[in-house]
């Protein structure tokens, strides 16, 4: 039985069951606090607290889900091709935004981090928080960091930057598809690309752009910085 608990044959199951609960919850409760990642990892959470199974033999057992998060932002290209016109006429204002957002994320994490003294392993985890969790991973194995905690702040980001930024920019009186798109884009990865696609298909082309640029400047900087 131990043996089943710690197998792909039950997290697989498992996360999909525990996903597809969420999908549920969340279109029954019509609110982004019910996202179906929230309550997926929630639920997930609470039963391996409760069987007593370590996190890192559930991300062991689930790797085939994780070999799935690669083709999963690259097939985010297609709302991206859909309205590459839009994105043309934006030009550089967008790719200098986009690079300086990419640039002040994962900054400002950071130094707030070493304000209330946190440690090496936390500020190595942090300077990857706003990328989608493939890279993040990758590059958290390039420049020595903790796996487990980089995904759980990666996770972390998504979540909170997918609720909170919409209502945010509303308060702001932005609501040009294209900024909150952007915005999504850089502060909430691929779960900000998500809530992007539900809103329109050019906010979704705008945030998969966004987080797309933010990634490889992200994958090309960081370990020049953290080797140098």
């Amino acid at each position: 039985m131990n043996e089943f608990l710690h197998s792909p044959l039950f997290a697989l199951p498992l996360s999909l069951s525990a996903f597809w609960a969420g999908v549920c919850i969340y279109r029954r409760s019509g609110t982004v606090l019910f996202h179906p990642i929230v309550t997926a990892s929630l639920l997930v959470t609470a039963l391996l607290y409760t069987l007593d199974i370590p996190y890192g033999d559930y991300q062991q057992a689930s790797a085939l889900l994780y070999a799935l998060l690669g083709p999963a932002v690259v097939a985010l290209a297609v709302p991206l091709k859909q309205n590459l016109t839009v994105l043309r006429r934006a030009g550089w204002p967008l790719l200098v935004t986009i690079t300086v957002g990419a640039f002040l994320a994962p900054t400002v994490a950071v130094l707030i981090a070493l304000l209330f003294g946190a440690g090496e392993s936390v500020l190595l985890a942090l300077s990857g928080k706003s990328i989608t969790t493939p890279i993040a991973l990758t590059i958290a194995e390039k420049i020595h960091s903790a796996v487990s905690l980089t995904a759980g702040i990666v996770i972390l980001t998504g979540v909170v930057g997918a609720l909170a930024t919409p209502p945010l920019l509303k308060r702001l009186s932005i609501r040009d598809e294209r900024i909150l798109g952007v915005v999504l884009g850089i502060n909430a990865h691929a779960v900000g690309t998500a809530r992007a696609l539900e809103i329109s298909a050019l906010c979704g082309a705008c945030a998969a752009f966004a987080m797309g640029l933010c990634g490889a400047l992200t994958a090309l900087v960081l370990p020049l910085i953290v080797g140098g």
